[in-house]
């Protein structure tokens, strides 16, 4: 007797997976990776703009295609899990503050490296404490463990960028 699940009744779990993501904001959805059938379902939530920070620029190009063909708008940003640097930060509030950005989904693979970016966007961009900050994210679904990591990220970043917020 083992304890492992027969591969279709695993493969039939993950496909009817809920998307793991984060309302930050009416407007910006922080995700991990949605899937081919998570397009419609966010256009039919109203959402029309994709940013990417996966790495892999294969699998970013099939996204693309299929977030395009669902009627998004599609950006891939590989911005570095770590080393991130104020230009990473800077880009992404001109995308989420361009006029005609819409209701925004802004994906990574786990929802981690796009809950560190809010985080410090809310920072450098809105002046918000960092106890505001991670606030909203709380708010929005993430856990103590996700926040210890976010903050530690923070500390690195702002350690090496010389910057001093609150």
């Amino acid at each position: 007797m083992t304890n492992e699940l027969p591969c279709g009744a695993l493969q039939q779990r993950t496909a009817s997976a809920a998307l793991l993501s984060y309302a930050v904001t009416p407007d910006v959805l922080l995700a991990a990776q949605p899937q081919p059938e998570d397009w419609a379902k966010l256009v039919e939530a109203g959402y029309t703009t994709v940013i990417n920070l996966r790495s892999d620029p294969e699998r970013s190009a099939i996204e693309q295609r299929n977030a395009e063909a669902a009627g998004l708008r599609y950006f891939h940003r590989p911005w570095p899990a770590y080393e991130l640097e104020r230009e990473h930060v800077d880009e992404l509030a001109e995308l989420i503050e361009a006029p005609d950005a819409g209701r925004v989904i802004f994906h990574c693979r786990s929802a981690t490296r796009v809950g560190l970016m809010w985080l410090l966007y809310r920072q450098l961009h809105h002046g918000w404490s960092r106890e505001q900050a991670e606030a909203e994210l709380r708010a929005a679904g993430y856990d103590d463990e996700a926040l210890e990591t976010f903050g530690f990220c923070a500390d690195d970043y702002f350690e090496r960028a010389r910057e001093h917020v609150t």
